[in-house]
């Protein structure tokens, strides 16, 4: 079936009928077909046992276009004249396996691909000379080097070994000039970006437990406690009796002298909360209707945003939850009865003071 077109007659022959059934068909010529793309698995279905012979000389493969491990009466393969550069690893060991099955007497032409001697088909240029199959030319066959130059593969085997340094040199120099390029691309960026990078690095850390932990235990204060004047008498009795006095707990409280003197109160309040690990927000209806007041719970909100857990929200009085800021609405609290806001009386077993006591361990 020489020059017959097959590449246009058998292309909707999608069944592989053309030569089905043909089981005792031993010589195949299917040269100057101008096939390009690999035969269908089931197009010699029928000849796997039977064919010796298969001849695929001037088509446009650029790889052997077939199973070759599949046959095993193969002894013979002709796929000179096509576009193949070197037969990969695969393709070198289906046609040691024939070797093999044919008793060895395995005969491959290559003769007029556009062979080519670079790093990649330096295995196949050392199979050439080093097989015992029967290749045309004795394995020497013209081809291309990376610069452009002809040379042949028995000039390249002969030095294969300065080849294969040159091969491993060449890739060093990639990878070396690849991560210089990258390393100097995360320099610029980290340069330019340096004040986004510091951000984020500070965020992941912020997030760390480990970090946490390490920055809460060089803070001067346990809790910053918000209140306001009205409150004044519950805060210094029962609040600071029971967590100073009685749980050891050290409160940052400004009307206490805890800040500098003559420093401002707007200064004292952004320059005392980040000293705290905690804030104490002692609710009551003074304390929703104080400009102050909501701006000091604002303040300590967002100081310790996305950690809920180190603010502590105390309902002295009776409040509704409309009256109460939204900031603050959102919180977790401790709810205060008559007998709690007595500041004459202070009883530590009560559920109030245990669950006050809980959420400063958190």
């Amino acid at each position: 079936m020489q020059s017959s077109s097959l590449s246009i007659g058998l292309k909707d022959d999608h069944h592989s009928k053309f030569i089905h059934g043909l089981k005792r068909l031993q010589y195949i010529d299917f040269s100057r077909n101008a096939f390009e793309d690999r035969f269908r698995i089931s197009t010699f279905k029928s000849q796997l046992d039977s064919v010796q012979s298969l001849i695929l000389e001037g088509n446009l493969f650029t790889s052997v276009p077939l199973n070759l491990e599949d046959f095993n009466r193969l002894s013979f393969l002709n796929i000179r004249n096509n576009k193949i550069a070197y037969l990969i690893t695969k393709e070198i060991n289906a046609i040691e396996v024939l070797f093999r099955k044919s008793n060895r007497t395995m005969t491959v032409l290559l003769d007029g691909n556009p062979l080519v001697c670079t790093c990649a088909s330096l295995d196949f240029v050392e199979w050439l000379f080093t097989t015992k199959v029967k290749l045309d030319s004795n394995g020497s066959y013209s081809c291309v080097e990376n610069d452009g130059n002809i040379t042949t593969t028995n000039a390249v085997y002969n030095h294969l070994r300065i080849f294969r340094i040159r091969c491993i040199t060449t890739v060093w120099v990639i990878f070396s000039v690849t991560l210089f390029g990258v390393l100097l691309l995360f320099i610029l960026v980290g340069y330019r970006y340096k004040l986004h990078l510091q951000y984020f690095c500070l965020f992941i850390g912020m997030a760390n437990p480990l970090f946490l932990k390490s920055k809460e235990e060089t803070l001067e204060y346990d809790a910053y406690v918000a209140y306001c004047d009205g409150d004044y008498e519950w805060v210094y009795g029962p609040l600071r009796i029971f967590l100073e006095e009685r749980r050891n707990y050290k409160l940052l409280l400004l009307d206490r002298g805890d800040v500098l003197a003559g420093e401002h109160r707007l200064f004292a309040l952004n320059n005392s909360i980040p000293k705290c690990k905690k804030i104490i927000l002692v609710i009551s209806k003074e304390f929703v209707n104080n400009d102050w007041a909501y701006y000091e719970a604002t303040v300590g909100i967002e100081h310790f945003l996305g950690l809920q857990a180190r603010i502590i929200v105390i309902n002295l009085e009776n409040i509704t939850k409309t009256e109460i800021p939204q900031c603050v609405l959102q919180m977790m609290s401790l709810d205060a009865n008559d007998h709690i806001r007595k500041t004459d009386t202070l009883n530590e077993n009560n559920i109030f003071w245990k669950c006050l006591d809980q959420a400063m361990k958190r």
